[in-house]
């Protein structure tokens, strides 16, 4: 099967993603009858960490894809959304998947998924799985797609789950409430065996908590395992000192934001854990990966001159880490270009960011749920923010009408567009 071929083929699936209307319903019975046509792959991997969270979850997957490939380990990493190319979503070893290997897998599951249809979602997951069986990593990092309990990803048998922080977001899906949301993250625990949750607000905490006695996971708090002190930030990333179970050290991670020294800690208990069975995980082969680690779309520096910053901000407490990045490191009033899926808490997210925006520039994402410029004008309105509409991104990040530093945000659809942009002008230039 040719790359195209499977790339329309995939593109042909229900893709939930990008649908107009969110979904309403998660049953995992298609999910489930096409593992079982394929063999049951998921249940041939051992080693998997199966990261949930409403913040940071992405980035906790690419720390510890990273820390763990400088140890020397052979890595599989599943992620989602993509942000440039969906072989993003398969990773060996740090890097998407060949083409032809994409194809490949694609090709093996056309007959099953004729048999039994799956979503868009569900059949890169089984890819995912299917491919990691084969090859068989030392550690396959997955990353939960939406809530938990009822994700494609959660028919794996996780060896350590992860919860990250959790917050307001997909509220028509997983309920009003971060108790509510807690509740539906805190599917992916398993009886007996470790989950790392991370730093939480009070009432999402009591919930996971609640949750973990009455499945009879063993809990381990990252602010608990892992001692951070206060971080010096650069104008590439962030240093801290840390006091880990595997020891004590001097941490620099090439991220923005303080944001990310809160997911490391998740990433060093979570390592912590794996190295009390596994002596190939060392302190001095962490700490060297995550020095290492790049994570598209999340307050990425794409050019220096002009500054620009690509962020995936789509969700409140995404929005507040964001202006916290703005303040820390640019401290300056900056061009916001931004646009918004339906069913986000714009207000909410763009509350923190209204004192850092000299202007803004609203765009519409490339995707049927976009949310039209009009409401999200209003928004700007309400909140204070000078602002105009645009109805193409590509004059708005690669010819900036001002010197102030250009911050793009509010999809991972819109940060892949952008950066697709600002590749092909650079490569122009």
């Amino acid at each position: 099967m040719r790359y195209t071929d499977a790339v329309s083929f995939l593109d042909s699936l229900v893709n939930w993603e990008k649908l107009a209307r969110p979904r309403d319903r998660f049953k995992l019975d298609n999910i489930r009858r096409l593992l079982e046509l394929a063999g049951n792959p998921q249940q041939r991997l051992s080693n998997i960490i199966l990261v949930a969270g409403t913040k940071g979850k992405g980035s906790v997957c690419y720390m510890l894809e990273s820390a763990l490939r400088a140890c020397g380990l052979a890595t599989g990493m599943f992620v989602s959304p993509h942000v440039s190319d969906v072989r993003e979503r398969i990773q060996l070893d740090g890097q998407p998947i060949t083409r032809a290997v994409f194809s490949r897998q694609v090709e093996r599951f056309v007959p099953l998924v004729r048999a039994q249809p799956v979503s868009y979602f569900e059949l890169t997951t089984a890819m995912a799985f299917d491919l990691f069986s084969r090859r068989r990593p030392d550690y396959a990092i997955v990353e939960v797609g939406l809530g938990g309990r009822l994700d494609a990803t959660n028919l794996s048998e996780p060896a350590v789950s992860v919860i990250t922080r959790i917050g307001l977001d997909h509220v028509k899906v997983l309920g009003s409430t971060r108790r509510q949301i807690a509740r539906e993250k805190a599917g992916i625990m398993r009886p007996s065996r470790p989950v790392v949750v991370g730093r939480q607000e009070p009432d999402a905490l009591a919930e996971l908590v609640r949750c973990a006695h009455s499945t009879g996971a063993l809990m381990k708090r990252a602010e608990a395992k892992t001692g951070v002190e206060p971080a010096r930030l650069t104008a590439t990333g962030t240093r801290f000192h840390a006091r880990t179970s595997m020891g004590k050290a001097v941490f620099s991670l090439p991220l923005l934001g303080r944001h990310q020294v809160e997911n490391c800690q998740t990433a060093l208990t979570v390592l912590g854990l794996l190295a009390e069975n596994d002596r190939r995980i060392q302190l001095a082969g962490a700490r060297l990966g995550l020095s290492k680690v790049m994570i598209p779309a999340r307050c990425q520096i794409v050019s220096r001159r002009p500054l620009v910053l690509v962020d995936s901000c789509h969700n409140p407490e995404s929005g507040k880490a964001l202006a916290d990045v703005i303040r820390d490191h640019l401290n300056s009033k900056v061009i916001l270009v931004y646009g918004s899926l339906r069913g986000k808490l714009v207000r909410e997210t763009v509350g923190p960011l209204a004192p850092w925006a000299g202007n803004a520039v609203l765009v519409q994402p490339d995707s049927p749920r976009a949310l039209p410029l009009a409401e999200l004008g209003r928004i700007f309105a309400r909140l204070g923010i000078p602002h105009v509409q645009s109805d193409r991104l590509k004059s708005a990040v690669c010819n900036p009408q001002s010197d102030l530093p250009l911050v793009v945000a509010g999809s991972f659809y819109l940060a892949g567009e952008a950066l697709r942009l600002l590749r092909a002008s650079r490569n122009r230039a």
